[in-house]
């Protein structure tokens, strides 16, 4: 059984051998990766191990990352990915992530994603809690996490160390109930 979703306009679902010319596209684009977690260049032999990681993995395990494949319905292109992780310490609280190939940003793509990716969270595994994290320059990023209820509660300055040195976070949190009230509110 693979996991699988889907918007109006994309399909989530696991990776698969396919996905590997556009993964490193985007995992190779300095503009994608600026604040992400890796280094670049992001090497084929990398993008193969992980799409071979993730195109075996059908269900959340905690304390593992779990990243889904974003494929445009319209073109069958893949355009980025969600990821999430149920936390070692506590079952019903995850951490997500998100990256959308450069060409795609700013249509839409992860309010969509994320929209889905939270319902399935908050809804099928029933969770209590989910948070995100985020460079504080990463200005599409937070914007994008607020509009869909996040609540920014903490700004930690020059936390994180990356190869440019150190850099400022913002870190986000949504609880399952205000996750369902503002479902409500869109379904009214």
């Amino acid at each position: 059984m693979t996991l699988f979703f889907h918007t109006q306009r994309l399909l989530i679902r696991n990776f698969t051998a396919s996905d590997l010319e556009a993964f490193l596209a985007y995992r190779n684009d300095p503009a994608a990766a600026k604040y992400q977690g890796w280094s670049l260049p992001y090497s084929r032999e990398l993008g193969e191990a992980f799409i071979a990681e993730m195109e075996d993995v059908h269900a959340p395990k905690q304390g593992k990352w779990l990243q889904l494949a974003l494929e445009s319905k319209e073109t069958g292109a893949l355009i980025g990915d969600v990821a999430f992780c149920i936390k070692d310490d506590d079952v019903r609280q995850a951490v997500i992530g998100f990256t959308i190939a450069h060409e795609y940003w700013q249509k839409g793509f992860a309010t969509e994603a994320l929209t889905a990716l939270l319902d399935y969270l908050f809804e099928d595994i029933d969770l209590h809690r989910v948070v995100a994290d985020c460079d504080t320059e990463n200005i599409g990023s937070w914007k994008t996490l607020e509009k869909l209820g996040f609540r920014r509660e903490a700004h930690f300055v020059e936390s994180l160390l990356t190869v440019e040195g150190y850099t400022s976070e913002y870190h986000y949190g949504l609880l399952q109930r205000e996750w369902r009230a503002k479902a409500a509110f869109r379904n009214c």
